[in-house]
């Protein structure tokens, strides 16, 4: 039973695979079949009957008789047997065998595929041949026009034409034999070939008419302009070198012989009427003259820039020779008083060893131009190196003239600068005296007298033979700082003594009341007679700061205008 139920459900889905393979190929069936159709109802038959309208013989009369045929054939034979094929698809189909049907079916469709090639190209060919006659009836006018042009103007220009003229008539006779056989091609209904020659005639003619147009302007170039050109370059650059001009680098002979002889060869193409080519490299020559007239031109320049720079650079020669020596003079002078780095020495020996090689370098370039050896855009290039370098030098010297008085600056600054401390010493001291200050502590005294020492080591060193400025300006640094430190201690003594002396003062008015107040002033006193002015001072506002807050703050302010006025 249970084998039975499982060959039920097998059928069940045999049948249903079945009967979805058997829907789609009857809906492939239908798609050909309407495809068929389709095909059957173009209107292939009035394309081809287009055709009737022209002349029946030749390439037309063949052409129509090969598209009605194979028309016919579609129709009657290859159709009808694909109507037969879908049947067989059917049948196939109906019987399960399906693998079959799918056969006919591809089969079917590269058929009806291949008969779509085959109309597509019969109507493309229909049309070509319709639009050939169409657009030949149209051209030629405009053809014949065109040679009848072009013949007139050879005609009218025969003598400026050359050795060119036969060779054109040679070619115009060969177009008008060609449009006599384009006159046969359509009357034998050829339209297709006639349309071809057609077209090389137009083609032709345009050519041929460019070439009447250009030559005449080509040979003026070749037999008058080119050579007039050539001949005054020729005369120039000889009157060039008769006035000093060094040429060969330019290569001018050369070339101009060379343009002589390719005249010569492109006068004797114009024959063959190869005038495209000719035109370009005619055009080249012309740019290659200009080319050489800009180079010309460029030596006269040259030669003016030359001349007027080498004298200038004479003069700076002369005068950079002087400063040099005035450099070497003054080096001797100061070095008497200071001591110069030795790297500083071979600075003024390198200096006169580039003016040496500069010199040098200029008299080759004036015997080049005394002896005209030299093409001027040459010494050009050589003149501005010289300017250049010349300038650097210059440059250097006034460096190394400035190095030289920076030291006597460093000097002067130095011995400036003893003044200034010995001022800022005696206004420390002179602080003191203006306060009346009790005494002074130990450690502020040990300050001015190192003070003191610095600024007599400073003047020492001012006095040494040679002088040696990078010490100098170190002991100098260290004058700086320690005057300066020592002035504004004694400025922060001053006020702590001014300040402590008021406090005690202020607060007298407290005693009788505060024996603690009393007590602590008393002791402040003491440390202010024994010259502990900061300890003082401490004491004391610590003393008033207890009974009238804020009143050491408003008497500090008061103090430093003081001092600082």
């Amino acid at each position: 039973m249970e084998y039975i139920v499982i060959a039920i459900i097998l059928l069940a889905i045999f049948f249903i695979i079945s009967s979805f393979a058997r829907r789609k190929i009857y809906k492939e069936i239908d798609r050909l079949e309407e495809w068929k159709i389709d095909i059957l109802n173009r209107p292939v038959t009035e394309e081809i009957a287009k055709v009737k309208g022209l002349k029946m013989q030749g390439q037309t009369e063949e052409k129509f008789e090969k598209w009605r045929a194979e028309w016919d054939e579609i129709v009657t034979v290859i159709l009808p047997n694909l109507e037969e094929q879908l049947m067989d698809t059917e049948e196939a189909a109906e019987k399960y065998r399906f693998k079959k049907a799918k056969s006919y079916l591809d089969e079917t469709e590269n058929r009806l595929n291949a008969i779509e090639e085959r109309i597509k190209q019969i109507l493309s060919e229909i049309n070509e041949l319709v639009s050939s006659e169409e657009q030949n009836r149209k051209d030629i006018v405009e053809v014949s026009e065109l040679y009848r042009e072009t013949r007139q103007r050879m005609l009218s220009h025969n003598r400026s034409l050359g050795n060119a003229l036969p060779k054109l008539e040679t070619e115009l006779n060969e177009l008008k034999e060609k449009l006599q056989l384009y006159e046969q091609s359509t009357e034998e209904g050829n339209y297709i070939q006639a349309r071809e020659v057609l077209v090389e005639v137009h083609d032709r003619l345009e050519k041929a008419k460019e070439k009447i147009q250009l030559i005449p302007d080509i040979l003026m170039q070749l037999q008058n302009h080119l050579p007039s050109q050539i001949k005054e370059l020729k005369d120039g650059s000889d009157v060039m070198r008769k006035d000093g001009y060094v040429l060969d680098h330019l290569m001018l002979n050369e070339q101009l012989e060379e343009m002589e002889n390719q005249i010569k060869t492109w006068l004797a193409r114009t024959e063959e009427t190869d005038i495209d080519e000719i035109k370009e490299e005619v055009d080249r020559t012309f740019e290659k003259i200009d080319e050489v007239y800009d180079l010309l031109e460029k030596e006269v320049s040259s030669r003016q820039f030359v001349t007027e720079e080498s004298e200038e650079m004479e003069l700076r020669l002369v005068k950079t020779e002087s400063d040099l020596n005035h450099l070497k003079e003054e080096t001797n002078v100061v070095q008497l008083s200071y001591r110069i780095e030795q790297q500083e020495l071979k600075t003024l020996q390198k200096l006169e060893k580039k003016f040496e090689d500069l010199t040098k370098r200029y008299e080759v370039v004036s015997d080049a131009i005394q002896g005209d050896q030299q093409a001027y855009t040459s010494l050009a290039e050589t003149v501005s190196e010289l300017k250049e370098a010349l300038d650097k030098l210059q440059q250097e010297s006034q460096d190394y003239k400035l190095k030289l008085q920076e030291l006597r600056k460093d000097e002067l600054n130095a011995i400036e600068s003893i003044k200034d401390l010995k001022v800022k010493l005696f206004e420390a001291k002179r602080m003191i005296r203006l306060y009346n200050l009790p005494g002074i502590p130990e450690d502020q005294l040990e300050g001015f007298e190192h003070a003191e020492e610095k600024i007599i080591e400073l003047s020492e060193r001012l006095s040494d033979t040679p002088l040696d400025m990078s010490e100098i300006n170190e002991v100098l640094s260290d004058a700086l700082s320690t005057v300066t430190a020592s002035y504004e201690k004694t400025k922060e003594l001053v006020e702590q003594a001014l300040l402590a002396e008021r406090l005690i003062q202020y607060g007298n008015r407290y005693r009788s009341r505060y024996r603690t107040i009393d007590e602590m002033l008393r002791q402040a006193e003491t440390l202010f007679r024994n010259y502990q002015y900061s300890e003082a001072l401490e004491l004391a506002g610590e003393a008033i700061e207890k009974v009238e807050p804020g009143a050491l703050k408003e008497m500090e302010f008061k103090v430093e205008e003081v001092v600082n006025t």
